[in-house]
């Protein structure tokens, strides 16, 4: 068993196709399946099933052995990292995960500085919802990812603080308010996204799950597509503010009332085991959000 095969292992079930993992490994297809043949045949299982197109799944071995694989590689990785910090050196991969559409503006902001500051540091960027980062980090499948700070289960490095909004269209009975309560927010129909976040921002507005249920009336992917729903007056909903686009058109953005702070983070699995280039990462973002706390005005 070498680290090439446990490679094309992990590749095979992150693309779900040999040829996407040889791609994505560098190699010929051929290589790929042989690295694959060599592991089963060594281990006297088989991991994945195949089919007539190739596509791969997980057999129960299978699901049982990937979190030891992509634990052992990450660690394989953060040793190759730190004996390259040992000579001055900066390289390698970091697998980073973001919420889909949360807080892009600083995503893109610590990206441009992390790659400006080590050019040789490869970044694989994984989107999910929250649940599937907080997951991602928990199994090794990513090193860091944005997250809402303090509002999941692993280690989480404190960057910038959102607001939660209400939108609604110019003519609702909201837009002449200067705030929303959450009251006020359980008599509205909602539109949501489907990712895993959205229940923990109707927690935060103020809906306990105890009590009665929100009225959800659409769900939907795209943070464009529920603003055009809400412009249409289909109903009203919920976004972090860095989530709107800079300019709004057709829809009007109130705070809670009380006002709904977010906490954004930075989480890994273990700060101990960290990787140096999970940590640079970090420390990068916190060096940036720094920075642009030193730029808003001071009150007097």
């Amino acid at each position: 068993m070498n680290f090439s095969q446990l490679q094309c292992f992990v590749a095979l079930v992150e693309t779900g196709s040999f040829t996407e993992a040889a791609y994505t490994l560098d190699l010929t297809q051929s290589t790929v399946s042989h690295a694959l043949a060599a592991l089963e045949s060594e281990l006297g299982v088989t991991l994945l099933e195949r089919n007539r197109k190739g596509v791969v799944a997980l057999t129960t071995i299978g699901h049982s052995i990937i979190p030891h694989v992509r634990a052992l590689l990450v660690q394989a990785e953060a040793i190759e990292q730190e004996a390259k910090a040992a000579h001055g050196q900066t390289s390698g991969k970091l697998r980073l995960g973001t919420v889909l559409s949360l807080c892009p503006d600083v995503l893109a902001s610590v990206l441009t500085r992390f790659r400006t500051s080590y050019p040789d540091m490869e970044v694989v960027l994984f989107e999910g919802t929250m649940q599937e980062v907080s997951e991602w980090i928990e199994s090794s499948i990513i090193d860091v990812g944005f997250v809402f700070h303090s509002a999941c289960r692993i280690e989480s490095t404190l960057i910038t603080t959102d607001e939660l909004c209400v939108l609604v269209p110019p003519g609702h009975g909201f837009h002449a308010k200067t705030a929303v309560t959450p009251r006020e927010l359980r008599e509205e129909g909602l539109i949501m996204a489907k990712a895993g976040c959205a229940s923990q921002l109707m927690e935060m507005a103020g809906f306990e799950p105890s009590r009665a249920r929100p009225q959800v009336r659409y769900q939907a992917s795209d943070s464009a597509t529920i603003l055009a729903m809400v412009r249409e007056g289909l109903g009203i909903t919920l976004m972090p503010r860095m989530m709107l686009p800079k300019k709004l058109e057709g829809v009007i953005a109130l705070p809670l009332d009380p006002p709904q702070p977010l906490p954004i983070g930075l989480a890994v699995r273990s700060q101990a085991m960290a990787s140096p280039g999970a940590k640079l990462f970090v420390q990068t973002a916190l060096t940036w959000a720094q920075e642009q706390a030193s730029l808003l005005p001071r009150a007097r």
